[in-house]
């Protein structure tokens, strides 16, 4: 028979608003909270990593990142094919 497993509690403070909203997504999707986070905390450990991308970039630097001529510029320059842009109009050609 397998060994009960120890439980911790942890306890967590989130904005009312924001633990209201996420506790109706959750009950739709037929989880809680509670549940959610041991998932969460379960792939931390598997992978070793936060299992989803953090970031702090504005609407338009997430568009910029989609655009694949726009990433082709980037990497041209970070590959040194390109030394230096003066304007929108070289990097883009427009």
């Amino acid at each position: 028979m397998p060994m009960p497993t120890a439980v911790e509690q942890l306890r967590i403070r989130v904005p009312a608003d924001r633990a209201r909203k996420a506790r109706a997504i959750l009950n739709d999707l037929g989880t809680d909270i509670g549940s959610l986070m041991n998932m969460l905390l379960a792939q931390v450990v598997k992978q070793r990593a936060i299992p989803f991308r953090v970031a702090d970039t504005d609407p338009e630097t997430e568009e910029i990142l989609r655009d694949p001529e726009a990433m082709a510029a980037i990497n041209a320059c970070r590959e040194g094919k390109i030394e230096r842009w003066y304007t929108t109009e070289e990097v883009f050609g427009e």
